[in-house]
């Protein structure tokens, strides 16, 4: 699976990772592709010990997952992993259209154009093929040219799109457990405006993905069943209670935001 690491962190060396870094990093990813399930309970010690971490690093990484707002702490319990509902969904889409725009004022140098165009082709070869490897690399190649207009960015809108790309990817990895895949679209037109300097063709085309991933959710949620079956989850995890685990929200009283409902 592709890395979900921030853009905006310097690599090291191999080994050089300090302990906190690789546990944030490594939970974070089972968090954002639905390793760890939606809406299920888990514990420091049972984290720790199923991914090979320490306890003092994973409980410093849930601490700031928990600002990210992909885990929330139980008192007494524990850490439950943070439900994909209609809200966040509706949070999320609303959170790109106030902040992704401002990318289309990036001007790509020469370099970083031909980069993200061979990019874009490599993306358009993987959108002709079905198997769920090629989906994979296809999200991946899609998030590779986001974090590059997002470092190029920089600073805390960098960093914002960062939060906001790993809540969509999140919900898109939820809707994959229910058989409803997020393909996302082109961006080949998107970097040539970049390239050329044409900032409205850049929004036209970023409202256009938004749109493309509202229209996604949208039709997912509401066609998801009443729960999603958790047949199968992680085994190294205890369920705290009894009777079936609802991972999925009822669509009816948490639908995203249509287009018909903007102000």
């Amino acid at each position: 699976m592709y890395d979900h690491a921030s853009p905006f962190a310097h690599a090291l060396p191999p080994g050089a990772e300090p302990k906190a870094a690789f546990a944030l990093k490594r939970l974070r990813r089972a968090l954002i592709e639905c390793e760890l399930r939606p809406n299920t309970d888990c514990s420091e010690p049972e984290l720790a010990a199923r991914f090979g971490l320490g306890r003092a690093a994973v409980r410093t990484a849930l601490t700031t997952l928990a600002a990210e707002g992909l885990v929330a702490v139980e008192p007494r319990r524990g850490w439950r992993v943070a439900p994909v509902t209609g809200a966040l969904i509706g949070d999320v889409i609303r959170a790109r259209r106030a902040i992704e725009p401002g990318l289309a004022e990036i001007r790509l140098s020469p370099e970083d154009a031909a980069r993200l165009t061979a990019l874009t082709r490599m993306g358009a070869t993987l959108r002709e093929r079905e198997d769920r490897q090629s989906l994979v690399t296809l999200r991946g190649t899609d998030r590779q040219i986001l974090d590059h207009l997002a470092a190029q960015a920089g600073g805390l809108v960098g960093r914002w799109l960062d939060e906001a790309w790993n809540h969509a990817d999140r919900i898109a990895a939820f809707f994959d457990l229910a058989g409803r895949h997020h393909r996302p679209i082109g961006r080949e037109t998107l970097v040539a405006a970049l390239a050329g300097g044409d900032t409205e063709a850049a929004r036209r085309e970023i409202a256009a993905a938004i749109a493309a991933f509202q229209d996604f959710a949208t039709d997912a949620l509401l066609s998801l069943p009443a729960s999603l079956e958790l047949a199968g989850a992680d085994s190294g995890r205890r369920r705290r209670h009894t009777g079936p685990e609802s991972t999925a929200p009822q669509a009816s009283s948490h639908r995203p935001q249509q287009q018909g409902d903007r102000a």
